[in-house]
């Protein structure tokens, strides 16, 4: 699903308060979901910082919520995993 200037889409780092990017693109495979092609508001990538909470709002709503990877994605909380295989309590 691809969310575009359109649905007023913000980014929040962490705790930091959420900013307008451009656009983004929402993957939902079985097993795990993805946010990718993240853009700021002039349509250029954006860089996160790996390991950092990620959450997507439209409007008001809350669209995704997951941990920045190093491929410049951002995988879901309910994917994010330990070493042991167990899931991460945020």
């Amino acid at each position: 699903m691809k969310i575009t200037a359109d649905k007023e889409p913000r980014l929040q780092v962490g705790e930091a308060d959420p900013f307008p990017i451009g656009s983004a693109r929402v993957e939902w495979e079985a097993d795990h979901s993805l946010l990718r092609e993240l853009t700021d508001t002039e349509g250029k990538p954006l860089r996160l910082p790996v390991g950092a909470r990620i959450t997507l709002y439209t409007g008001p709503s809350v669209v995704f919520v997951g941990e920045a990877q190093e491929d410049r994605s951002v995988l879901d909380l309910l994917s994010c995993q330990e070493d042991d295989g167990e899931f991460v309590d945020f």
